[in-house]
C-alpha cells in the first residue's frame, strides 16, 4: 500500500488539523502548516525541499510528538528571493507568535533555514540539516534561466524537479518515498514550483563564517546511498560545521524521513534532547544569585566614626 493511502497517514490527516495564515495583510498568500505537541515546548519546524509540502513530515510529527515535542511542519507559498522569503518566514514565526525555534530543513528547505538563521540569530536555537547543501552556485550554473521560471508551464516544472528522482530499481522503501513525493508534487502550484526552483538555482545569501549559530547546535542528516546532491556538495556541507553532531542513514535516499523515518526520527530526538539539556543549564545557571557579602565585626570593634554626625 502507498505512503499516501496508509493507515498511518490517514491518522496524521485525521488526527492533525491543516492550518493557514497570512503573513502580510497586502498579499493574499497563505502559509499552510501543521502544528503538533505542547505549546510551552520550543518548536521544531519542518521545511520541505523544492517538491515538498506540509505533508511531507507527516512519519516525523507521529512519531515524536505524542512523546512531548512540538512539532511545526510549513509550507511556504512562493517568493522571488531569499530575502523575501526569509522576511516572510519572520512574520510567519510572528503570526505563531513564536520566540525561538528549531529548524529542520531538507535540501532546499535546509539552505532557507541556513539563511534565516544568518540573518535572524536570536530566534534560532539550532539547525537540522538533511540532505542539504551551504551554497546554490552549482544549481544556478546547471539552470542559468531562472527568470523564466515563472513563465514555464507547470508539467515542465515538475518535470524538472522529477528528474533528480532515482530511476531503475531501489528498495520498497524508497520507492514508496518516491511515489508519495510525486503525488506531493503534483498538489502544488505552478507559481510556488516556480519560485522554488528559482530560489534553489539563484545565488543565495548565506556565508558560512557569518553564521552566529554555534556549529554544535548543529546536526547533519544525510544519506549513505546514492542521492540527488553530489558528493562535493555533501562534503562542503560538513567542511562548514566541522563541530556539527552528524547522523547517517544508511539506505535512505532523497527523502529519509520518509522511507527511513524510524532512522531519522531517532537523530531528531537524540538532537532535540541535546538541546533541551542546553537550554536546563543555561536556566540554571542564569537562576544562581550571586551570594551576598556579609559584614562581620568584632564585638569590641569601635563603630563610634559610624554613627557620628
Amino acid at each position: 500500500m502507498s505512503l499516501g493511502r496508509s493507515l498511518e497517514f490517514e491518522r496524521f490527516r485525521s488526527w492533525v488539523a491543516l492550518r493557514k495564515v497570512s503573513v502580510d495583510p497586502r498579499s493574499s498568500k497563505l502559509w499552510r502548516y501543521f502544528e503538533w505537541g505542547p505549546v510551552a515546548e520550543t518548536p521544531l519546524i519542518l521545511l520541505h525541499g523544492a517538491s515538498g509540502t506540509a505533508e511531507t513530515f507527516y512519519r516525523q510529527m507521529m512519531s515524536l510528538c505524542p512523546k512531548g515535542h512540538r512539532i511545526i511542519s510549513a509550507q511556504y507559498p512562493h517568493y522571488e528571493t531569499h530575502l523575501e522569503w526569509v522576511q516572510a518566514f519572520d512574520r510567519f514565526l510572528n503570526a505563531l507568535q513564536l520566540e525561538k525555534v528549531h529548524l529542520f530543513g531538507t535540501t532546499l528547505g535546509g539552505y532557507l533555514a541556513l539563511c534565516y538563521a544568518q540573518i535572524c540569530p536570536l530566534r534560532t536555537e539550532s539547525i537540522v540539516l538533511c540532505n542539504s547543501f551551504i551554497d546554490t552556485q552549482r544549481f544556478a550554473g546547471a539552470l542559468p534561466f531562472g527568470g523564466f521560471f515563472s513563465f514555464t508551464p507547470k508539467f515542465l516544472l515538475e518535470g524538472i524537479l522529477m528528474q533528480n528522482f532515482p530511476s531503475g530499481a531501489v528498495s520498497t522503501e524508497i520507492a514508496d518515498s518516491v511515489d508519495f513525493m510525486v503525488q506531493q508534487l503534483k498538489s502544488v502550484k505552478q507559481s510556488d514550483l516556480a519560485s522554488r526552483i528559482n530560489l534553489n538555482c539563484t545565488k543565495g545569501p548565506f556565508v558560512p563564517t557569518k553564521l552566529q549559530v554555534p556549529h554544535d547546535n548543529i546536526t547533519i542528516i544525510d544519506a549513505n546511498d546514492e542521492v540527488s546532491l553530489p558528493e562535493e556538495v555533501k562534503a562542503s556541507v560538513y567542511s562548514a560545521f566541522p563541530d556539527a553532531a552528524v547522523g547517517k542513514v544508511k539506505n535512505g535516499g532523497n527523502f529519509p524521513y520518509l522511507s527511513f523515518p524510524e532512522e531519522v526520527n531517532l537523530f531528531l530526538e537524540v538532537h532535540l534532547r541535546r538541546m533541551k539539556i542546553k537550554e536546563d543549564v543555561r536556566t540554571s545557571e542564569g537562576n544562581v544569585q550571586e551570594p551576598l557579602e556579609v559584614v562581620t565585626r568584632s564585638p569590641h570593634e569601635d563603630n563610634s566614626d559610624e554613627y557620628s554626625a
